[in-house]
């Protein structure tokens, strides 16, 4: 029980952090130096416990030919696995690294070939439970020099921590120097001195487990050397898009912490997924997706709309492919939220045919709506408006308040016109408008009610109203011209002649 404990258990715990280091990345120089680092160490406990399982005299077979080479693989191992995580190997010239770390080996091959023990004692006495060995000049050399270099590696460490800029690796480097000055006193203190009968032989073997030990603890606090599982778990967490498996009755069977951002649910398991379709495309949506699991085949920026637990609705992009997960079809979804670029869009195109400011049709649609209009009516009547005194209200009042001024004529105007035909404004002060119209008494009666409802909704700036004032000008299609741009041009000059007699008041093209 005492071997088992103080062996056979240290053992089967390096050797089990060993296998999860190369499980976790067994393509990765970092992880199988490590990975063969800490099975070395297992290797010594295993081999004190079979030791002392025998009798007395097979001690120098296990000394030399399995704990002593593996103390010199392990100081291989080492010594490579440092210079590999502080990057100092690749100052080093190829024809250097890394077979420099590796000398040791030929001392493994001459004690196999001539087996003979050049670095270990050869004689070996029990004492109590334990069997101890002959604290000898070959035993003291081989620590002594094991003992200079991890000093010198400290020392390395130290120096590179200084060096370092980036702050996670600091944190590793300085982790791996703490725990190697530890070792290296710990090496110092049961390495030298001789306690037969008090602890058992070899104690600075233990040293090594709780470097071994605390690269584990390292290794989950800093994300060091992190398994390809891990890593996806973090991609997949951190994810700015939905990702989520759904079931054949389109459940969701997992989801991460996009998806309830997107959805605006605090738990999206087993959630039916059809239920945050937008109604809009619910249909359509559906019908896609029964597809795809019929066929098998995988899809890519489908898009669709969803509908938030608060009701919000939101424009997607969604990309599928399948997996048979314990046997079941599985539909991995990868939901993109492109709300803010179909806003963004929505805002393009309506400034595109917009006035920024008051929102009515801009001159660009005003001429499309015209020749529309032209196709389609017998007779219309051309409008340009012009305010009047505008300049003295943005100099009085300022900008602001001359924005607003603008505002209010473009809402009354759309009131009155925008019913019957299309008003634009397309310049600072000045507006344009197209509407159906029988006859020139009929565009003249609907000039003075228009002036008679500008007289009655003035602008009101605190508790001054300030008067809508314009001069207007008219042309009639087919009569005054046949193309958009000629009747354009005859309302002008009509309205300009009204400006030259006065302004605040309307006048209709004359040959």
């Amino acid at each position: 029980m005492i071997y088992i404990l103080l062996y056979l258990l240290p053992a089967g715990l390096l050797f089990h952090l060993a296998l999860d280091i190369l499980g976790r990345n067994m393509k990765n120089t970092e992880h199988l130096l490590l990975s063969g680092y800490i099975g070395c160490y297992g290797i010594l406990f295993f081999s004190e416990f079979m030791r002392h399982l025998v009798d007395v005299s097979y001690s120098p077979f296990f000394i030399t030919y399995l704990f002593g080479n593996a103390g010199l693989l392990l100081f291989s191992f080492s010594l490579h696995f440092i210079f590999k995580v502080t990057k100092l190997g690749e100052r080093m010239p190829k024809w250097v690294y890394p077979w420099v770390f590796y000398l040791p080996v030929v001392i493994i091959l001459f004690t196999v070939l001539f087996q003979t023990n050049v670095t270990n004692s050869a004689s070996f006495e029990k004492v109590g439970y334990f069997i101890y060995p002959e604290f000898n000049a070959s035993y003291l050399i081989t620590m002594t020099v094991g003992n200079v270099f991890h000093f010198l590696v400290v020392i390395l460490l130290l120096v590179v921590h200084r060096r370092l800029q980036l702050s996670v690796r600091r944190r590793i480097i300085r982790l791996l120097a703490v725990i190697a000055s530890f070792v290296l006193v710990w090496d110092i203190i049961f390495g030298y001195v001789q306690l037969q009968g008090s602890i058992p032989p070899y104690p600075y073997i233990y040293g090594g487990m709780i470097w071994t030990l605390a690269l584990g603890v390292g290794m989950k606090r800093f994300d060091f050397l992190a398994s390809y599982s891990h890593r996806f778990s973090i991609l997949y967490d951190l994810n700015p898009s939905s990702i989520l498996l759904l079931d054949a009755r389109y459940k969701i069977d997992s989801a991460n912490p996009a998806t309830k951002k997107l959805l605006e649910l605090p738990r999206v398991q087993g959630k039916d997924f059809l239920d945050h379709l937008s109604i809009d495309k619910k249909e359509e949506t559906i019908e896609h997706l029964n597809r795809s699991f019929l066929t098998g085949k995988k899809f890519s920026s489908f898009e669709t709309m969803l509908r938030t637990t608060s009701g919000s609705p939101r424009h997607v992009l969604m990309d599928g492919d399948f997996l048979l997960i314990d046997q079941r079809v599985y539909l991995m979804l990868i939901i993109r939220d492109i709300q803010v670029m179909k806003e963004a869009e929505e805002t393009i195109r309506f400034l595109a045919y917009n006035d920024a400011l008051t929102e009515l049709p801009n001159r660009r649609s005003f001429y499309e709506s015209a020749e529309k209009e032209l196709s389609e009516s017998d007779t219309v009547a051309f409008l340009i408006l012009d305010l009047d005194g505008f300049k003295s209200i943005n100099d009085t009042y300022g900008h602001q308040t001359g924005d607003d001024f603008l505002i209010h004529v473009a809402r009354f105007l759309e009131t009155h016109i925008g019913k019957k035909g299309t008003v634009a404004r397309v310049g600072g002060d000045e507006f344009y408008a197209v509407l159906p119209a029988q006859s020139k008494q009929e565009v003249e009666r609907f000039e003075r009610s228009l002036r008679e409802a500008a007289d009655e909704r003035p602008f009101r700036h605190g508790q001054e109203a300030i008067p809508i004032r314009y001069s207007l000008g008219i042309s009639l299609y087919p009569e005054h011209g046949e193309t958009v741009e000629s009747l354009i041009s005859k309302a002008d000059r009509s309205m300009y002649q009204v400006k030259k007699n006065g302004k605040n008041g309307s006048s209709v093209w004359v040959r």
